[in-house]
């Protein structure tokens, strides 16, 4: 009979213990969805004239719209039943108004892409002409560079060929005069820019 209690006991605890895990709950897992290329493609508008046509037919269209709107209201003072017959006049201006107002608004948006891209495109191009510029100018300076390199180079050749040659002390004596020259024009042109020194104070 002790034996059978105590196996009770076992077999309920154990029963207890499983029911009192906590399972936990598996991660959410976020599932990415592939990337379509062709929602990144430019879009393909109409034409610069087929704008130009629907938006004057969608203008068309709203005046036929009020035109018409004022002609049956107008009609409507000829009938016995008036106000029933503004209120179906009204009726049928609201509905041909939220259809036409849904294709302006589609045109509106398309508009706006339009001129977002236009805009997008032109600072694009500024940009790209402004690179191109930048590296022109910097192939210009590196051409230079290097033809003052090889100039530079070409006259330390020549002179170490003439060095000791009645030649070469001719040429070396001309440069240097050349050098001389150059400057004192530029200590000349540096005086002229500077203001004359102060008169002396006169002592009594």
């Amino acid at each position: 009979m002790n034996k059978a209690l105590v196996c009770g006991l076992i077999c309920f605890t154990a029963v207890a213990g499983a029911w009192a895990v906590e399972v936990e709950p598996a991660p959410n897992l976020v599932t990415l969805a592939p990337v379509d290329a062709a929602s990144h493609a430019v879009p393909e508008f109409p034409s610069a004239a087929e704008r130009n046509d629907e938006r004057l037919r969608l203008s068309s269209e709203r005046q036929a719209l009020e035109d018409r709107y004022k002609q049956d209201m107008q009609q409507c003072y000829q009938k016995f039943d008036v106000t029933s017959c503004r209120l179906k006049a009204r009726e049928r201006r609201i509905e041909a108004h939220a259809s036409l107002r849904q294709e302006e608004l589609r045109f509106n948006a398309q508009e706006r892409q339009i001129h977002a891209l236009e805009a997008r495109r032109q600072l694009a191009e500024r940009n790209s002409e402004s690179e191109q510029k930048k590296a022109q100018a910097d192939r210009a300076a590196a051409v230079a560079a290097a033809k003052d390199r090889a100039d530079a180079n070409a006259q330390k050749q020549l002179d170490h060929a003439l060095q000791g040659t009645k030649r070469g002390e001719f040429e070396l004596k001309q440069r240097e005069a050349a050098q001389r020259r150059e400057d004192a024009a530029k200590n000349r042109r540096e005086r002229k820019g500077e203001p004359a020194a102060p008169l002396p104070v006169p002592t009594r």
